[in-house]
């Protein structure tokens, strides 16, 4: 199942890419910006705002789950049915999620095979979580490779390495996610701890596979000094790594949860200041250096405001 195709990236892997969404996440990290990742079903996303108050949904639903103002008792909702957002011509009720056979995805994917041959690029699958859906993602990577295009993976790591391991000789790189190095911490936050992410990231450097480690840097929850400290003493034993990336942490998502009748935790919640960003950056830096050369830039980015770290050949 598949959420969002988006166009035209150009901060998720080399050159031009074209982003394909997988629907369904295990983790559940309060900050997550793409709140409809999470569930592996369909769901319903409802903007009021947009509602012109026909009524045609309320009397399409066969389930009474429709109040008088419109809005969705999501306790009622079975979601597969979709009569409402089908039916609403106002577009205040939206479907996410569908699924595609690897034909499909690979139609759409392919639309842009002109793109990345001028201007370089490929696909990126993410998510939610590509390596949860292993068996589809090794048929969907290896019919682009076949035909020439470039594959990349963004991934929180949280998947049996078993069941999607086939699947990473059709992977050019990977981008990973180490949010939190304490497991104890990162299991009270995102809802499960992080020894098989670790141990899932070091096998895909053994095997060889260039890497990009990134962290949110989120305020409360990833930006203590002695976190990143420890991811970068993680990462400065990864072989592959070719950056570390510090992603300063946006609330873009947040109107999102309202759709999906979902609450949003870290409401109130501002973004790391520049200073803040230079110090994690300096820490980072620090420990990378004892290990190798590296190199601090930052990358034009004003959407996520990245600090990257990159590994000098």
């Amino acid at each position: 199942m598949i959420f969002n195709i988006q166009k035209c990236s150009i901060h998720d892997g080399h050159g031009l890419r074209t982003l394909v969404f997988f629907k369904g996440c295990p983790l559940r990290c309060p900050w997550c910006a793409n709140p409809e990742s999470q569930d592996y079903g369909i769901q319903i996303m409802e903007y009021p705002s947009k509602c012109i108050g026909c009524g045609l949904c309320a009397r399409c639903c066969p389930y009474g789950a429709i109040g008088p103002d419109g809005r969705i008792d999501r306790s009622l909702c079975p979601r597969e049915c979709q009569r409402c957002s089908q039916t609403c011509y106002a577009e205040a009720k939206k479907t996410v999620g569908r699924d595609y056979t690897i034909d499909e995805l690979f139609k759409e994917i392919n639309k842009d095979k002109i793109f990345y041959d001028i201007k370089g690029g490929g696909v990126t699958f993410s998510g939610g979580e590509p390596l949860t859906h292993g068996a589809y993602l090794k048929e969907i990577a290896r019919k682009c490779r076949e035909n020439r295009i470039n594959v990349c993976v963004e991934s929180c790591g949280y998947a049996l390495f078993d069941s999607f391991k086939d699947a990473l000789e059709y992977i050019v790189s990977t981008f990973m996610d180490i949010k939190i190095i304490d497991t104890q911490r990162h299991k009270q936050v995102t809802g499960a701890g992080n020894e098989l992410i670790l141990d899932n990231i070091k096998k895909i450097s053994d095997l060889g596979m260039p890497l990009t480690i990134r962290t949110p840097v989120v305020p409360g929850y990833t930006d203590d000094p002695e976190n990143i400290r420890g991811i970068a003493c993680f990462v400065s034993g990864l072989p592959t790594v070719k950056e570390y990336e510090l992603l300063r942490y946006h609330n873009f998502g947040q109107s999102k949860y309202g759709a999906l009748g979902l609450p949003y935790g870290l409401q109130g919640v501002e973004p790391p200041s520049d200073q803040q960003m230079e110090e994690l950056t300096g820490i980072a830096n620090d420990i990378l250096n004892k290990y190798g050369k590296y190199s601090f830039y930052m990358k034009d980015n004003k959407k996520e405001g990245i600090k990257c770290l990159q590994k000098e050949s």
